[in-house]
């Protein structure tokens, strides 16, 4: 016990941070070199002294009062030397919970904003301009990005939503298709008209008719009632028919004759409708290749490809993924009331990673590393094993890969440099590499070689 006494004193005593120790009137009765070093102001003036005396005498200019009742509390203190100091205090108590003394730790203000300035010079996104960029998303609410290849694409969006065209959205899954075309709707002049999205593929086949045109009653058991469609209920809007690859054959029929007279029938009808509906169409399935293996059927695919937007996985994206993690990083520490930061190496694995799901497997990644940390920087070991133990992604691969014809010419300078380096003339060294006088001089110019 008493060798521990020792260590922590000492530790205290040469601690980089500064420690004060004071009584009740807030009388300092012990503070370590740090103290001094930090302030400016010797031990001596320090000790057995309140911070009223302190500014009675001069060395203390301004100070904050002390508020007793908060736990810890923080004093602000300006020196004569210029210095801005923040105390932090915590009462220190017994067993039985009587307060016995205060403990603080001294900071230099000024130290503390030059490092925040360094991190915000370095950091490759800056959190202002991330506000910034959110406050200026009023023309495409919703896509986040920073990436070039991003921004013609809501260039592409602000110029087509201004039309009646029908559009058909492709991306993998997680892309953010659907946020796409809510941005085109609320662009469009039908933003105050019904936006309807359908998933083709999340409705039963033998449903999905009476939930896209509407039945009649008695058009089959238990149709009691009349029902209108989606497709009616967003007469004068905009619908989108998510994962159009999934809708049945012989369906795909009837939405195209919808699609281009803008009628339907509902089932079990007779009467026409007339509607006026914006349609966008969107898909991860390679729409061509189910048409050649009649899956699809081509007329519907050309009348939905009027106007084609391809959405970039994230992976093709390379400044979007740091500037994302950043994004929905701070979307959940305020969902979770949390205090967390990335470590460099656990951003650079985020950066790193191929992002199969795309942005939505992004978002879930960082919400369950926010739930799931427990300490105040996220650390390359909190990073699920599926992320750091990932093979090598096909960008990284080819980054090592070089054209056959450089390996060639650099193979073919190399040997013919170490044959003229063995041999006693030209005529020699084109013999041992097999190939003629005439050829090696041609080579020896092709190659700079004297």
């Amino acid at each position: 016990m008493k060798n521990i006494k020792e260590l922590l004193v000492k530790s205290i005593s040469q601690s980089y941070e500064g420690f004060v120790l004071s009584d009740h009137e807030g009388r300092v009765f012990f503070a370590n070199a740090a103290v001094e070093t930090i302030s400016g102001v010797s031990i001596d003036q320090i000790v057995n002294t309140t911070p009223e005396e302190l500014q009675e005498e001069g060395v203390i200019i301004k100070h904050s009062q002390q508020i007793l009742q908060k736990n810890p509390l923080t004093i602000y203190q300006k020196l004569s030397s210029g210095k801005e100091i923040f105390i932090t205090s915590k009462p220190i108590r017994d067993d039985e919970g009587t307060i016995i003394c205060y403990a603080a730790n001294y900071r230099d203000l000024s130290t503390l904003n030059t490092l925040f300035n360094e991190h915000q010079k370095y950091s490759t996104v800056n959190y202002l301009e991330l506000e910034r960029l959110r406050e200026n998303l009023t023309k495409t609410e919703g896509i986040m990005s920073i990436s070039p290849v991003m921004n013609d694409l809501k260039e592409l969006i602000e110029k087509i939503a201004k039309t009646d065209a029908t559009i058909l959205i492709l991306g993998e899954s997680g892309t953010g298709k659907e946020v796409i075309s809510k941005n085109i709707h609320n662009l469009s002049k039908r933003k105050t008209a019904p936006y309807i999205q359908i998933n083709c593929g999340a409705i039963p086949e033998n449903l999905i008719e009476a939930e896209l045109f509407g039945y009649e009653k008695g058009a089959f058991t238990g149709a009691n009632t009349n029902k209108p469609g989606l497709l009616e209920v967003a007469n004068n809007g905009t619908v989108l028919l998510d994962e159009i690859g999934e809708m049945p054959l012989h369906l795909q029929v009837k939405l195209l004759r919808a699609i281009q007279t803008n009628e339907i029938t509902r089932v079990g009808g007779t009467v026409k409708k007339q509607l006026n509906v914006r349609y966008i169409a969107a898909t991860n399935k390679n729409l061509k290749a189910l048409v050649l293996e009649g899956r699809f059927r081509e007329d519907l695919y050309y009348r939905l490809n009027v106007i084609q937007v391809q959405v970039p996985a994230l992976r093709e994206r390379e400044h979007d993924i740091e500037y994302l993690s950043r994004f929905f990083l701070e979307k959940f520490k305020k969902k979770y009331e949390k205090t967390l930061e990335f470590s460099e190496r656990a951003l650079l694995i985020l950066k790193q990673y191929e992002w199969p799901g795309n942005v939505r497997q992004l978002e879930n990644m960082i919400e369950q590393l926010v739930i799931l940390s427990e300490e105040p920087l996220i650390l390359e070991h909190n990073i699920p094993q599926e992320l750091t133990h990932m093979k090598p992604s096909q960008k990284q691969l080819t980054k090592t890969i070089s054209p056959l014809k450089e390996v060639v010419e650099i193979t073919e300078k190399n040997e013919i440099m170490k044959a003229l380096q063995a041999c006693s003339s030209i005529r020699k060294a084109a013999k041992v590499l097999g190939i003629s006088h005439t050829t090696l001089l041609r080579k020896m110019n092709q190659y700079n070689i004297t």
